[in-house]
C-alpha cells in the first residue's frame, strides 16, 4: 500500500508573510507535510500594500525569508509585484528557496505519484489578447489542453470558482457568490479531481459529489478557503492525508450529492417538469413541491427532492399509490399523470395505455446504482416489466387472425442533475411503426429544434456509438414492434450546448398520434377518481402478464 502523505492548503495570505509561514512552521514541526499549496493571494493587491509588505517581499526575494517546506502559490486575484513577476521570470517561476508559483494553466505528477493540476487567476473572454504569464487571469483555451487530460487527478485547484458548483447543495456560503467559469467545471467533469480547491472571502465544504459513469464512480470534494486572519475566524487552512492515485471509493460518501455541473437555469416549464409527468419542481418553504415556487430565487439553489420528498419514491408519505398497478423487487408499474392518450384513443385498451416503470431506488440515473450486481437487477426487472407490456399490447389488440394492431415507445431522460429515474411506456398504432413515421416523427423534430443527431441500432458500430453516448446524459426511444425487424433503438446526446425540452417525447408522440392538444401533462389533470379508474382498468388488462403479482 502507497504510503500516505500529508499535505496543507492555505486560502488568500495577503501579504501576511511572516505570520503564515511562522504558523506553517509550527504546523510543519508535528505533521511532516509533503508540501503546502496556497490557493489565493500570496502579496496584498499593489494598491493595498503597506510598506511592511513591500519590506518583506525584498527579504523573501533575497532569500532572507523562511519557508519551511516546499509551498507553492496561485497567481490569485489580483496583480504581483512587478519586482515578484521580474524574478519568476528570470527564475523559471520560482521566488525563494522552498517557493515557487503554480502558474496560469499548471499540471504535474509528483514524485509520490500525486496528479496535480491547477488554473490562476480569474476568468476572462479576451482570448486573443497578449499577455504575460503571470497576469492573473486566464482565458478557456488556457483549460482546453487540461481537459483532455486521459487521467484524473488528485488535485485541483482554481482560484476562480467553476461554474454551478452550488447547484444541489444544501450549504450556506457566507461570502458573495461567484459567478464561476464554466470551462473550470468541464475541467472537473472532465478530470474528475478526488480534491478541488478554491479561496474567496467566505469557507465552504460543499458535499461531495459523484460523477456519472459506471461505479465505482469518481468523487470529488470541493474546499473553498476563506482569507488569513478573516473577521469571522473561518476555516483559513485545510490540512488532509490521502494515497496517491487510489481507486474511487466502492460505496457513496454521506450527503453525496450527483455532479452540479451538468445542471443549468431552466425556463419555467423546464423547471417545474423535472420530473416529466409528477409535480417536480423546486421545494417550498414548507418542503412541500409545487409548479410556481422555483419563481423563489432561494428555490432555485435547493437541492433535488429525497426520498421523502420525492413523488415517485414510496417512502414518500404523499406518494400518489392509488396510481400503481403492480409492484416488483426492484421496480414497479404506474399509470402516467395527466397521460398524453385517453381510455378512446386504443379501444381495444379501454385504458390510455400511458404507464410509467420506476425502480424503486432513488437515482437519478441507472449508471449512479452504486454496484454492477444492483444495477443488473433493476435493469432486468425493467426490461421484464416493458416486455410483460408487449406482450399485454399484443393479446388484447390482436384481430381474428392473430395480427396485433399495436407495438409501442418507451422512453427516457437520464440526467445526472435529474431526480428520479424512470421510464415512460406509451402503445402505438403498429402501422404507424411499420411505416417508420416513429422514427422519422424523432429525427424530424430533432432536427427542427436543432439538437444532435440521434445514433441509430442496427450495427456494430452503432452499437459502440450507443454505449458511448450512455456514459453521459441522454434521451433514449426505444421503439417495439411484434415484428422485429421494426424494432430500434435511438438515442440523443444531452449536454449543456443546447437547451432540451423535457416535454420531447410527448411532443412528437402527440403529434403523431393526432393529440397535439395534450404535450404537457398538466393539461390532461384528472381527478382522482379518474385516475383510479385508469388504474384499475389496468391492473386488470395486465393481471395475466403481473410476474410480480
Amino acid at each position: 500500500m502507497a504510503k500516505k502523505s500529508y499535505r496543507v492548503v492555505i486560502g488568500d495570505v495577503n501579504g501576511r508573510l511572516s505570520e503564515v509561514f511562522g504558523k506553517l512552521a509550527t504546523l510543519h514541526a508535528k505533521n511532516s507535510f509533503a508540501f503546502a499549496i496556497i490557493a489565493g493571494n500570496l502579496f496584498a493587491s499593489n494598491d493595498d500594500a503597506t510598506e511592511a509588505d513591500k519590506e518583506q517581499i525584498d527579504q523573501l526575494l533575497q532569500g532572507k525569508f523562511d519557508v519551511p517546506l516546499p509551498t507553492y502559490f496561485s497567481l490569485g486575484r489580483h496583480a504581483l509585484p512587478e519586482s515578484v513577476v521580474a524574478k519568476l521570470e528570470s527564475s523559471a517561476g520560482e521566488l525563494c528557496p522552498n517557493l515557487s508559483v503554480l502558474g496560469r494553466a499548471f499540471s504535474i505528477k509528483t514524485s509520490e505519484g500525486f496528479r496535480l493540476m491547477a488554473v490562476g487567476g480569474l476568468h476572462t473572454d479576451k482570448s486573443d489578447e497578449p499577455m504575460s504569464k503571470y497576469v492573473p487571469v486566464f482565458r478557456d483555451r488556457d483549460v482546453d489542453a487540461l481537459a483532455n487530460s486521459k487521467n484524473d487527478v488528485d488535485l485541483l485547484f482554481t482560484n476562480d470558482w467553476p461554474a454551478h458548483i452550488l447547484d444541489g447543495s444544501r450549504r450556506d456560503y457566507a461570502g458573495q457568490t461567484r459567478k464561476g467559469a464554466q470551462s473550470l467545471s468541464d475541467l472537473c467533469s472532465a478530470v474528475k479531481p478526488r480534491y478541488h480547491f478554491s479561496a474567496s472571502d467566505a469557507f465552504l465544504e460543499r458535499e461531495p459529489f459523484f460523477h456519472n459513469g459506471p461505479p465505482p464512480q469518481s468523487v470529488t470534494r470541493f474546499i473553498n478557503l476563506a482569507p488569513y486572519g478573516n473577521a469571522a475566524k473561518q476555516k483559513w487552512i485545510y490540512a488532509f492525508s490521502l494515497e496517491p492515485s487510489s481507486d474511487p471509493p466502492q460505496t457513496l460518501p454521506q450527503e453525496c450529492t450527483a455532479s452540479p455541473f451538468s445542471q443549468r437555469k431552466r425556463k419555467q416549464e423546464e423547471s417545474s417538469d423535472a420530473g416529466a409527468n409528477f409535480r417536480y419542481s423546486q421545494p417550498s418553504s414548507n418542503g412541500s413541491y409545487n409548479s410556481n415556487s422555483h419563481r423563489n430565487k432561494r428555490a432555485r439553489h435547493q437541492p433535488p427532492p429525497t426520498p421523502q420528498q420525492c413523488f415517485f419514491c414510496l417512502s414518500n408519505p404523499t406518494c400518489e399509490t392509488h396510481m400503481i398497478a403492480a409492484i416488483g423487487e426492484e421496480a414497479y408499474l404506474t399509470v402516467a399523470k395527466g397521460p398524453l392518450t385517453t381510455p378512446n384513443t386504443f379501444p381495444s385498451l379501454n385504458f390510455p395505455g400511458h404507464i410509467l416503470l420506476i425502480p424503486h431506488e432513488h437515482v437519478p440515473t441507472m449508471s449512479a446504482i452504486a454496484s454492477d450486481e444492483a444495477r443488473t437487477k433493476v435493469m432486468a426487472e425493467m426490461q421484464r416489466y416493458r416486455e410483460a407490456l408487449h406482450s399485454m399490447l399484443d393479446a388484447k389488440s390482436s384481430d381474428s387472425e392473430g395480427k396485433s394492431a399495436l407495438g409501442a415507445v418507451t422512453w427516457e431522460i437520464s440526467r445526472s442533475a435529474g431526480v428520479h429515474l424512470h421510464w415512460q411506456f406509451l402503445p402505438v398504432p403498429l402501422l404507424t411503426i411499420e411505416k417508420g413515421l416513429v422514427e422519422a416523427g424523432f429525427e424530424v423534430e430533432a432536427e427542427n429544434l436543432q439538437y444532435p443527431k440521434f445514433v441509430k441500432s442496427g450495427t456494430d458500430t452503432a452499437t459502440t456509438q450507443m454505449q458511448e453516448v450512455e456514459q453521459g446524459d441522454y434521451f433514449k426511444v426505444q421503439i417495439w414492434s411484434p415484428e422485429k425487424a421494426h424494432c430500434r433503438d435511438l438515442v440523443l446526446p444531452l449536454d449543456q450546448s443546447f437547451r432540451f425540452d423535457l416535454q420531447f417525447g410527448r411532443r412528437v408522440l402527440g403529434k403523431l398520434l393526432g393529440l397535439e392538444s395534450r404535450t404537457h401533462w398538466r393539461d390532461c389533470a384528472q381527478s382522482q377518481e379518474e385516475e383510479e379508474k385508469d388504474a384499475e382498468l389496468f391492473k386488470a388488462a395486465f393481471q395475466d402478464f403481473d410476474f410480480s403479482a
